[in-house]
């Protein structure tokens, strides 16, 4: 009868020990399930526009396209959405830093370029930690939205930069060009006043 005894205390104990356990995941497992939920990022974030010149370039980059694709997607997105979106972005801002068009190939293109790509590099970093930090996420995905607008200006800034150097160099050929039928105009004058 003791042995009955002892045996049912012992079910008791362990039914009784297990429900304690359950009451004490469901919190955790609550909070999991509301991160999990959770979406970061801007509503409203809108990236600079690109140059029509910009966008002739980048329309024959692949890599680019892929890259411009998949950027938007950081803002307005759940945790797991984001890890799969940044793995995929540090791959494709790895592919543009090698395979960047000459005309883009300035240092401070790629300077800009390598600050977008530590950004993404810091939130890939950031959700692969085991306890996950909210308002470093939201800080990261900020800091690549700026990162991600100032490549853009910089892409554009570069090929304003360029129309005002190609204007300024065809007003001095122009100016040459005049100077020089000038002075070929004063010579024949000279030269037909002589003879």
């Amino acid at each position: 009868m003791q042995r009955l005894h002892s045996q049912i205390l012992l079910v008791s104990l362990l039914i009784f020990s297990s429900c304690g356990n359950d009451n004490n995941k469901t919190p955790k497992a609550s909070q999991d399930t509301q991160l999990a939920e959770t979406i970061y990022g801007k509503n409203n974030h809108r990236a600079a526009i690109a140059a029509p010149t910009v966008s002739e370039i980048t329309e024959q980059w692949g890599a680019y396209n892929d890259f411009s694709d998949d950027i938007p997607k950081v803002n307005r997105n759940t945790i797991e959405g984001l890890k799969v979106v940044s793995d995929r972005l540090v791959i494709s801002v790895d592919s543009l830093s090698r395979f960047m068009p000459d005309t883009l190939n300035t240092r401070p293109i790629t300077s800009r370029l390598m600050v977008l790509q530590t950004r993404l590099k810091l939130l890939q970093q950031q959700l692969s930690f085991d306890r996950l930090d909210s308002l470093m996420v939201e800080e990261h995905i900020s800091e690549i939205n700026n990162a991600h607008t100032i490549f853009i200006t910089q892409m554009n800034e570069k090929f304003i930069k360029d129309g005002i150097n190609q204007e300024q160099k065809d007003v001095e050929d122009r100016e040459i060009e005049k100077r020089k039928q000038d002075s070929i105009f004063r010579l024949e004058l000279k030269d037909n006043n002589l003879n």
